[in-house]
């Protein structure tokens, strides 16, 4: 197990000894500034700002994957469908393009993945009619956009923390097997503030199935409404063409699972369940950016295989490094019951129309 994985293992049990008092006085630290920071926004000592428009965020109290970016891209169409004039907003993580970059106009894709980072990028890329931008300041990027795109709902990407930008919908993501760890803070547990936070949320979207355990105590302790939703492979496309197989495809094919996310284990798992023999599993750090030479290694570990499958979010990255051997990625689409949600944001989409 690489080092980012037991320090991982550590935080999503309990760590006991010397290693435990060290994580529990960190997370203490931790804790005071988070709450010191939540309060002097609540008192008003720190500023939040409105924007003319109506404003969703979807985001986490957790660290690692809780299914954002789909959930994202699903927000994003559902709103489309509804007749908003929809455009996302992302801090842009792990990408080097400073201050407002317009990843997409809705119309053409204009910033590449290593400046954008992988998940807007991806968004841009899925999304057609849909401005994305990325920005550190929300209120800065959420600014320009209204003056640059004039849409009349706003989509903050990963921004449950973000409370500097009021909201009128705040969605909260859950993991419904990951739950919120063993309930504490980093770097001693998954959470990136206290689990009270939850009252802020106006909705749970619960990744997997039904709530259950301290997920479900929370949820019914601040009266938090949930929506399950499942996510479910729905294609593999090539990389580098575009080409797309049916999931059949997999059944009995021999495949090397490449990845750069916060859980392989779950991505190798929807390989397995869709029939593929996993002979070789490549882990990189969540959010990896791939270079010519992690290009040669997967192609020496694919050798003899019949094909490489990876994320959508690794896809946009891996683009033309590897050439001996196809490279597909897995399409993945959020199920959820329409009336549900419609039903959730009907508050939203009547004070838009």
């Amino acid at each position: 197990m690489s080092f980012s994985g037991k320090v991982e293992a550590l935080m999503r049990g309990e760590a006991s000894g010397l290693t435990g008092a060290l994580l529990h006085a960190l997370s203490g630290l931790y804790g005071m500034g988070v709450r010191t920071r939540l309060l002097s926004y609540s008192l008003g000592m720190l500023p939040s700002y409105s924007l003319p428009i109506k404003v969703v965020s979807v985001g986490n109290l957790t660290v690692g994957g809780t299914g954002k970016t789909p959930v994202a891209i699903f927000l994003a169409e559902f709103f489309k469908r509804d007749g908003q004039r929809v455009a996302v907003l992302s801090r842009g993580y792990k990408g080097s393009a400073k201050g407002i970059a317009v990843v997409s106009d809705g119309k053409k894709i204009l910033t590449g993945p290593n400046e954008a980072g992988d998940e807007p990028y991806l968004m841009a890329k899925s999304l057609e009619g849909v401005p994305v931008v990325v920005c550190a300041d929300r209120v800065r990027g959420g600014r320009f956009i209204i003056e640059r795109f004039s849409p009349n709902v706003l989509l903050l990407d990963d921004a449950f923390q973000h409370i500097r930008l009021r909201r009128d919908i705040n969605i909260l993501l859950v993991d419904a097997n990951e739950g919120f760890g063993n309930a504490h803070l980093l770097p001693r547990g998954i959470l990136r503030e206290p689990l009270s936070s939850i009252r802020r949320a106006d909705f749970a979207l619960i990744k997997g199935g039904q709530p259950q355990g301290r997920v479900w105590e929370a949820l019914h302790e601040y009266s938090i409404p949930f929506i399950p939703f499942l996510y479910r492979p729905s294609a593999l496309y090539n990389i580098d063409s575009g080409e797309e197989m049916e999931l059949e495809a997999l059944k009995g094919a021999r495949v090397v699972a490449v990845s750069g996310i916060a859980n392989p284990a779950s991505f190798q798992k929807s390989l397995k369940e869709l029939g593929a023999v996993v002979e070789a599993q490549l882990d990189f750090p969540d959010h990896h950016a791939y270079s010519a030479s992690d290009g040669r290694n997967i192609e020496q570990r694919a050798s003899g295989r019949d094909m490489i499958i990876t994320t959508e979010k690794d896809g946009v990255k891996l683009g033309g490094l590897v050439k001996s051997i196809p490279v597909f990625a897995l399409k993945i689409s959020v199920e959820v019951e329409e009336a549900l949600m419609q039903s959730a944001l009907a508050p939203l989409l009547r004070g838009v129309l």
